[in-house]
C-alpha cells in the first residue's frame, strides 16, 4: 500500500458486520478488507475495499495471524472500533451503493472520484 490517512470506523451493533478480511502476519500481508456487503453496517461506516486494519478495538493487528483475527472480532459482542489505514493508490473510487457513500474524510487523497450513475436516471 501506498501512503494514507488513518481514520477510526466505528460500528455497533453486534455481528454480523458486513465485511470480509484478507491478509495477517502467516501470509506475509497486511489485514486488509476484502470485501464489503452493501447494506451493511460496514457499507455506510466509510469503511473502503483494500483499506489495511491497524487495530481492532484498541488490539494492533501488525503482529496476529488471520485465524488470531477471527478469534478476536468473534470476541465482539456489541461495538466494533478499527483504526484504518485508507488505500490511496486507487486511481478511481467506483460507488456502487449510493445509498450508503463513503464519508467525506475517507474520500481525502483520492485522485479521481467517479461516481456511476444508472443510465435511466440520466434520461428522467
Amino acid at each position: 500500500m501506498g501512503t494514507g490517512d488513518f481514520i477510526c470506523i466505528s460500528m455497533t451493533g453486534g455481528a454480523p458486520w458486513g465485511f470480509r478480511l484478507q491478509g495477517g502476519k502467516e501470509q506475509q500481508q497486511p489485514l486488509q478488507v476484502a470485501k464489503i456487503r452493501s447494506q451493511s453496517k460496514a457499507s455506510g461506516s466509510g469503511l473502503c475495499e483494500g483499506d489495511e486494519v491497524v487495530s481492532i478495538n484498541g488490539n494492533p493487528c501488525a503482529d496476529l495471524t488471520y485465524p488470531q483475527v477471527i478469534k478476536l472480532m468473534e470476541s465482539i459482542t456489541d461495538s466494533l472500533q478499527m483504526l484504518i489505514k485508507s488505500r490511496l493508490d486507487t486511481p478511481f473510487l467506483f460507488l456502487e451503493d449510493q445509498s450508503h457513500p463513503p464519508s467525506p474524510q475517507h474520500l481525502l487523497g483520492y485522485t479521481s472520484l467517479l461516481i456511476t450513475t444508472p443510465a435511466n436516471q440520466l434520461m428522467s
